[in-house]
This record gives C-alpha cells, structure tokens and sequence, in this order.
C-alpha cells in the first residue's frame, strides 16, 4: 500500500501552523478586498470558502499529529523527530541525550515499522489519500509527486553534517 501522504503529512507537520494562518490570512484579504474583484461574486466566494475550507484541514491533520505524538512511545516520537520534523532546538533539547542504541538495519526497520502506525493511525480517523488530496485542494502536489517519483530526498531538509546522534544506528 503506498503512504506517501502520510509522509507528506509528517514531513509537512513543522510547518503546518504556519501554513494555517497564511491560508486563513489570504482568505480574510480575499474577502476584504473582494468588492475591488471584477469577477462575479459567486467565484469570489468560492475561493474564499475553498481556503478557509483549506485552514480547517491543516488544522484537522495539525491537531491530528499532535494527538498522535502524545500516544507515541519516547523512542517513536525521537524516530519521527530524526527523520521527519527535523527540527534542531528538539533534536538537541529534549533528545540531546536519547540513544536509539540499534543496528541500521533495525532503524530502518523501526521507521517502516512508525509510517504503518502513523498510516493506521490517519486511516482510522478517515484520512485516505483521497480524502488528503482532496481537501487539500493541490497543497501537496509538488511533495507528492516527488515522494511517488522516488524523489523523497527532494522534500526532506537536508542535514548539514552527518546524523546529529551517529553513535546511536552502528553500520553492523
């Protein structure tokens, strides 16, 4: 089965605030300024009523990982930070001295073993991959596309020197 939207979702997840209030914050401009659109009104509040649609769904998938992460074992929540979110004051702060303490194999493993959690997880709620592109109106296209193009590399941030706990996955 394939979960690219579900990587989408995790990769995507650190910035999901934002992107909520940017989409929320076009939407109130949209509206604002709607009565300058020469365009009939029913498009206009189409548009508006797509992106505030938009806002609800990153929330809903936000408020979603959140609940996920708080259900996740120390040891799931270091694996979603490492490969997914990314985000250094985490990695250094509250995982600065966690030790995952295995083979790389075995952490390959336990990530694949994570994404069909995470995947359970979503479609239990009713998120599909369907449903994701759907409501996300084409948000994720670009991420999705390269993540099912084998491109997974392309969406990641990239680290700028080695894995910041190399000691913890051995080469055996």
């Amino acid at each position: 089965m394939n979960y690219d939207y579900v990587k989408a979702i995790l990769y995507a997840y650190p910035s999901l605030g934002r992107m909520c209030e940017a989409v929320g914050a076009s939407a109130e401009n949209k509206a604002l300024l709607s009565y300058k659109s020469r365009r009939p009104t029913v498009d206009a509040a189409g548009e508006i009523v797509r992106e505030i649609a938009l806002k609800e769904t990153l929330s809903a998938l936000s408020a979603l990982v959140d609940e996920m992460i708080e259900s996740f074992s120390e040891e799931e929540n270091y694996l979603l930070e490492y490969k997914y979110f990314r985000r250094k004051s985490v990695l250094g702060g509250r995982f600065a001295d966690f030790s995952l303490g295995c083979t790389e194999r075995s952490y390959f493993r336990k990530q694949n073993r994570l994404l069909l959690k995470a995947a359970d997880i979503f479609s239990k709620r009713g998120w599909t991959e369907e449903k994701f592109l759907d409501e996300t109106d084409g948000l994720f296209s670009r991420v999705m596309s390269a993540l099912g193009s084998g491109q997974e590399q392309a969406v990641r941030e990239r680290r700028k020197r080695g894995r910041p706990h190399s000691s913890d996955v051995s080469s055996s």
